[in-house]
């Protein structure tokens, strides 16, 4: 007779079990580091109102015009407004986790943020100048594209998918940055295909054998 204990398999298991590992701490996961560092940029924000976001939201007509080229970084951290916000903490929370539990974190971040800059990059010469644009969502695409890319999950890929969908479909309206969200994505399926091959393993398993 053979019993076989499957324990951990599901990378959002994984994920969770490795925030209880007693070597790992609040601030050596890229996803809560990032949800904090969002969460200060919008209390800024709100603070300080529209002199803030003009500095830190993403204008074209300012970064091709007036070297304002910081903002293609600094608008990965700009919401404006708390539904903003909530969405896009709650999407980084659930595909960092579960991409946490595939990459180091050296990886993780680069696939973020290089997601998320060739997002912002690439919008400047695809909607208005004069547009205001900002958020996490791309680099967030970014996670979604990596995880689509090594998952062997057909439950977490149709989530993933959803998210997608989701975003998309709430995100349509004008003044919306979807090319960043549509670059993101891309940006994020290239990188995770690119570390696959180093990525963590996706999963623990034990096996117990009697014979009888």
């Amino acid at each position: 007779m053979r019993f076989r204990c499957e324990w951990l398999q599901n990378p959002v298991r994984v994920a969770l079990y490795s925030h209880w590992d007693r070597n790992r701490t609040f601030w050596s996961s890229p996803t809560y580091v990032l949800i904090v560092a969002n969460s200060i940029v919008y209390v800024l924000l709100l603070v300080g109102g529209d002199p803030v976001y003009y500095f830190l939201a993403q204008t074209g007509e300012l970064v091709l015009g007036q070297g304002y080229y910081w903002q293609i970084f600094t608008s990965l951290f700009v919401h404006f407004d708390i539904s903003h916000i909530l969405l896009n903490m709650v999407g980084l929370y659930y595909f960092g986790k579960l991409n946490e539990a595939q990459f180091s974190n050296r990886q993780f971040y680069v696939i973020y943020f290089v997601s998320g800059l060739l997002g912002n990059l690439m919008s400047l010469y695809l909607i208005p100048l004069d547009v205001q644009s900002g958020g996490a969502s791309g680099a967030i695409f970014g996670l979604v594209g990596s995880y689509v890319a090594i998952s062997r999950q057909a439950r977490n890929l149709g989530v993933a998918l959803v998210y997608a969908a989701v975003i998309f479909i709430s995100s349509s309206g004008p003044g919306v940055n979807i090319f960043a969200h549509l670059f993101g994505l891309v940006g994020g399926i290239l990188l995770g295909l690119a570390f696959a091959s180093t990525r963590r393993p996706i999963g623990y398993s034990e096996g117990y054998s009697y014979t009888v």
